[in-house]
């Protein structure tokens, strides 16, 4: 646990808003030097000094538990400390990115000889209830908390100066757990929208349709919806604008500096960057007259170039004067959009975001003659950046929420690119932390730090089984065993939930909310009674499981599941009627419902039909994005999540790298021509932004150059490069011992290949021919980093 000298948690004691409370607390310290600021809040804070943003967070976590952030600064005198801090609730309690729990905040600051200067629970700290963001507004999406909607005067932000009447606070009496923040902090480096792309009149279009977010939004939370004054809505309106020729004026005042004088209509005026970034949006506006300036971002334009109106806006009613706004939410952004409402003359300043994204700092690194293999490495990796920051994200603005499967792939992604684990270990104890008798048979949820109604509820059920295959793999990179056996109670009562689905048939019947793949494996003639593919991956969690904590009575469940799955009738049969389901039948246990893709690569990746060299000869080479033979047309194809990326893993413990590479070129390359540099969940996604696709980089530095993912548990490397006919590769990994480099050059006509590999001191590898080295001059030049 974290220690904490002084400080108390508090929160407002006559709040005047029930739902998504917004708060103030201030302290104004005389004594200059460095600080360090050890805080955390619920939902989330901003911190300014002297009115400038320095902080926002919490790191998340579960459940009754904050993590702490420090956060170090070099004050320059006097200095006016200002927090907000946002608790962000509904009635339906349905979010996928924070836990709902009532609002605290907690901070005490430190000097450099570590003496408390400030603490909350003292007289030191005031507070005040922040009433010009609105409470109750639209969400973000189904699973998000609610848009930004401000009432702004010149004199709003004063409380930050200490300019205010304060307010009752009180102690929070629940019990907390603190821990510490593991994972990296953002650097919030400002990031301009690099042009002004156009300037427009903005008016009712129509054929404007729904926005499909908002509707699910609803669908979701319908009793909050049904309490949102009729005044707060506001998507629907700028959802129905469309841009028309501008009929006002515009003078540039500077290179970022814009005088716009409106015409008869709203003015929209339309900024861009080269690629998709994540940060909060920072301008500064001035406006003569009252006026409502709309803040759009989007990473993608409309199908004919339209920048529209969507559900991740920000509205701002501004009274005439001068304003420095700061998005308090995190965009995904490559286009930024004003709408301005005002019959005056408003001066604004080219926007900028303030990056809130994974501190990539690069120290580990990929290139080779292929520059497509070049882009899509480097797309898989600022799609996994996008993605990162205290956990893994499923997406960084529509969830901002950690789901598990997404993060075994995210995994060995960031390891590899990134030289990172203190994600993934935070990622993984919020979901180990869960109290397994308030869910539903000791699983875990779906997605963390999140939170449904029913405590118990978990969502996809599945969806655990991830987490102990992505646990046995950190511990293999890692080789933290003071992690794995101080949550070993946690994954037993975990397994001993998952074994009570056994049936009469030996293997899991009637799993509830089971997922395999965005596609035809996932109707319930393919997952009921007895999904086949889930139950080989609940075999591969055992036999990982059993390993990791000496468990025989677990191997010995998972060899009597394995010979019942081997022993299908059916089973290992090309197509067929060899199916994804089974049923029992008067005593006989037979597959049934359509075979797919996606559960045939989930099969494979679990361990199963490894020696059926048919059965892979068709999933390699008939079936796939780009198959080389005629593909079964009764055999289901997969989407991209996460049938997909599950083939490109499994292609890639094959040795079937030219396979790979063509699926991965196909597919992805494609995406790019999109423009937002980031990669996609589906295969006929218009744009987005999701994390699981970083492992793609990773399979190429596997597959490509051959680097292996470095086991700090055994301090090796698996070493294993497919050339093909690229003439030269080079990479980097990190490790806690030191940097790995690699690098190879090939002569393909010659059957050549030169290989040059540094290692930290005390690691070793392991070299592995591929199959289309054989008959290959292969010359290894190995040398030591040892200080």
């Amino acid at each position: 646990m974290f220690e904490v000298k002084k400080a108390l948690p508090v929160w407002g004691a006559t709040m005047k808003n029930k739902w998504n409370q917004f708060a103030g607390f201030y302290t104004k310290l005389e004594k200059p030097g460095e600080v360090t600021f050890r805080i955390t809040a619920r939902s989330y804070y901003r911190l300014y000094v002297d009115g400038n943003m320095l902080a926002s967070g919490p790191a998340r976590t579960a459940e009754h538990y904050c993590r702490v952030d420090e956060i170090r600064t070099e004050l320059k005198g006097q200095a006016d400390i200002a927090v907000e801090v946002v608790a962000l609730s509904k009635p339906e309690k349905y979010c996928n990115d924070c836990t709902m729990e009532d609002g605290l905040f907690l901070c005490e600051i430190l000097d450099a000889d570590g003496e408390v200067l400030a603490a909350t629970g003292g007289e030191e700290w005031k507070y005040r209830e922040l009433l010009y963001r609105r409470s109750l507004v639209e969400t973000m999406s189904h699973s998000r908390g609610i848009l930004e909607y401000y009432d702004l005067t010149p004199m709003s932000f004063d409380w930050m100066r200490g300019k205010s009447e304060w307010e009752p606070w009180a102690l929070v009496e629940e019990k907390i757990g603190w821990l510490p923040r593991n994972a990296k902090y953002p650097t919030y480096r400002p990031l301009d929208m690099q042009t002004m792309t156009g300037i427009y009149d903005e008016v009712v279009d129509k054929e404007a349709f729904e926005n499909p977010p908002l509707s699910l939004a609803k669908l979701f939370n319908p009793t909050y919806f049904s309490v949102i004054p009729e005044e707060n809505y506001f998507v629907d309106q700028i959802r129905a604008e469309k841009s028309v020729p501008f009929s006002g004026k515009m003078k540039r005042l500077s290179p970022t500096e814009y005088e716009i004088t409106p015409g008869a209509q709203p003015t929209g005026c339309v900024w861009e960057r080269e690629f998709s970034d994540v940060g909060f949006i920072d301008f500064t506006i001035s406006v003569e007259k009252e006026c409502t300036l709309d803040v759009l971002n989007t990473d993608h334009r409309g199908l004919y170039g339209a920048i529209r109106g969507n559900s991740y806006c920000s509205r701002y009613h501004l009274a005439p004067g001068s304003y420095h706004l700061t998005t308090f939410e995190q965009k995904l952004t490559r286009y930024v959009k004003f709408v301005l409402r005002t019959e005056g003359k408003v001066t604004v300043t080219r926007p900028r975001l303030l990056e809130d994204t994974y501190p990539d700092g690069r120290e580990n690194f990929f290139s080779c003659s292929d520059g497509e293999l070049n882009r899509i490495y480097e797309a898989a990796r600022r799609t996994l950046r996008l993605c990162t920051l205290d956990i893994y994200m499923d997406c960084p603005q529509r969830e901002r929420g950690g789901w598990l499967c997404d993060s075994q792939f995210n995994g060995p992604a960031s390891w590899l690119m990134f030289g990172d684990l203190t994600v993934e270990h935070d990622f993984l104890e919020n979901f180990l932390l869960t109290d397994p008798d308030e869910k539903w048979k000791s699983f875990f949820p779906e997605v963390y730090p999140g939170v449904h109604k029913s405590p118990e509820e978990v969502g996809i059920t599945n969806w655990s089984f991830w987490l102990v295959t992505e646990l046995y793999d950190y511990y293999q990179r890692s080789g933290d065993r003071e992690f794995i056996d101080k949550y070993a109670c946690r994954i037993e009562r975990f397994i001993e939930g998952m074994l009570t689905l056994r049936g009469e048939s030996g293997l899991l019947e009637n799993l509830p909310n089971a997922f395999v793949d965005w596609s035809i494996s996932n109707k319930e003639f393919n997952l009921q009674p007895i999904n086949v593919p889930n139950n080989c991956l609940a075999v591969c969690l055992l036999e990982r499981a059993a390993e990791m904590y000496r468990k025989s009575e677990w191997a010995k469940t998972a060899q009597e599941m394995r010979t019942v799955i081997e022993g299908l009738t059916g089973s290992g049969a090309l197509f067929g009627a060899d199916g994804d389901a089974a049923v029992l039948e008067n005593g006989r246990l037979h597959r049934t419902g359509v075979k797919t893709e996606a559960g045939m690569a989930l099969e494979l990746w679990s361990g199963f039909h490894l020696e059926n060299k048919v059965y892979i000869q068709q999933f390699v080479n008939a079936l796939g994005p780009c198959p080389e033979y005629r593909p079964n047309p009764n055999v289901g194809r997969t989407n991209m999540f996460i049938g997909m990326m599950i083939r490109f893993e499994v292609l890639a413990r094959l040795g079937r790298s030219e396979q790979l590479i063509r699926e991965l070129k196909d597919v992805y390359l494609q995406e790019l021509r999109d423009g937002s540099g980031t990669l996609f969940e589906n295969v006929h996604a218009l744009s987005g932004c999701h994390a699981f696709n970083g492992e793609a980089g990773a399979l190429i530095v596997n597959q490509v150059l051959g680097l292996g993912q470095p086991l700090q548990l055994t301090k090796t490397v698996t070493i294993c490069p497919h050339p093909a006919r690229l003439r030269w590769a080079v990479g980097t990994a990190e490790t806690e011992d030191g940097t790995i480099f690699m690098d190879w050059s090939s002569e393909p006509d010659e059957h050549r290949l030169v290989i040059r590999l540094q290692l930290p001191k005390g690691w070793k590898y392991e070299f592995q021919r591929p199959f289309e080295l054989e008959g290959w001059e292969i010359k290894i030049e190995v040398s030591s980093l040892a200080a």
